[in-house]
């Protein structure tokens, strides 16, 4: 059995001890009962608790690999304590198999008051089992770890935005736009143009919607309810499209406001925020996708004209006479 040093470890210096060799023909009597009448998807949380009272000083929450998950927000934070815990209905199982006697009252008593009424285990078959089977579970759960670690958690668990749809792009090579310096400015005009592109693309897909269009200061600019969209639409339109604006990123990338979903783009021209578009009243993803189609059609159209001013800018420059310089006098030598 692996002492107290090999079980509570530093995740940084991570290494699974060796499976302790279970000599005992047969099992002991908790291995025969747990084979036979421990659900499969109750026995993580039943072998936990029993790690528990088989090892001296084992707490989930300090050992690796289940400190990790527990302290990782994108494998289940704190869930995982309730997750792999034993439950009431598992702790009065395993005490009324110890303890056929026992009385438990589990309406008003904790799992912490109930697991002290347990009778300590004495077969060595038993406590060699219950310490092999954790460790299998540690096992998996490390390799589970490592393949996570190794597609970059943060990214790969990330809620995933859909594609921003493909558009014709007027201008000839994607290097000569890299090279313009954009120039966008959010008016009465180029906002009406964001809405007409945002409301066909709304129509074309039959989506009832509501779009608001806001500038620098988040203060909206237009905003349209198409037939049929939600009344309650029209405000949330306008938030998402102020949330995308005033924070310059997707409303779907702003994790720590639940009350803000999908829809809200920031309109970005050379690093500076010229406005939102905010799409409410459909599902997330096409809420997004009517938002973008605003966005770029706004974008296309400034980078083709950034471009033409880029192309012509040397034109129609007068002929200017440029004078001679004449030559340097040499110096005379002494």
């Amino acid at each position: 059995m692996p002492s107290v040093n090999d079980i509570i470890m530093e995740p940084s210096a991570v290494t699974v001890p060796e499976l302790p060799e279970v000599n005992v023909p047969g099992g002991g009597e908790f291995e025969l009962f747990f084979d036979a009448n421990v659900e499969p998807e109750k026995r993580m949380a039943y072998i936990l608790m029993m790690a528990t009272d088989c090892m001296h000083d084992f707490n989930i929450k300090t050992v690796y690999p289940y400190s990790e998950f527990m302290s990782n927000r994108k494998l289940g934070g704190g869930g995982w304590v309730r997750k792999l815990s034993a439950n009431k209905d598992i702790v009065v199982q395993e005490l009324m198999r110890r303890d056929p006697n026992a009385k438990p009252n589990k309406s008003n008593r904790s799992c912490e008051e109930l697991l002290r009424l347990f009778k300590p285990l004495t077969d060595r078959s038993d406590i060699d089992f219950v310490v092999q089977e954790e460790l299998e579970i540690r096992k998996k759960l490390e390799a589970m770890l490592g393949e996570l670690n190794t597609k970059r958690v943060g990214h790969d668990l990330k809620e995933k935005t859909p594609k921003r749809p493909k558009i014709e792009k007027k201008v000839d090579t994607a290097e000569a736009v890299a090279n313009v310096n954009i120039h966008l400015k959010l008016d009465d005009s180029s906002a009406s143009i964001a809405m007409e592109a945002a409301e066909k693309a709304a129509r074309n897909s039959d989506f009832k919607v509501t779009i608001a269009i806001v500038n620098a200061e988040g203060v909206p600019m237009i905003v349209k309810r198409l037939e049929g969209a939600n009344p309650h639409s029209f405000d949330l339109a306008i938030t998402k499209a102020k949330t995308a604006c005033l924070f310059q990123r997707n409303s779907s990338q702003l994790q720590d406001f639940p009350d803000v979903s999908r829809g809200g783009v920031p309109l970005m021209a050379n690093g500076i925020c010229m406005g939102g578009v905010g799409v409410s009243g459909d599902k997330q993803p096409n809420c997004e996708k009517v938002a973008y189609a605003a966005v770029d059609k706004l974008m296309e159209d400034a980078k083709q004209e950034s471009l033409d001013l880029k192309t012509n800018r040397y034109m129609d420059l007068p002929d200017v006479d440029v004078p001679e310089v004449p030559p340097p006098v040499p110096e005379a030598s002494v």
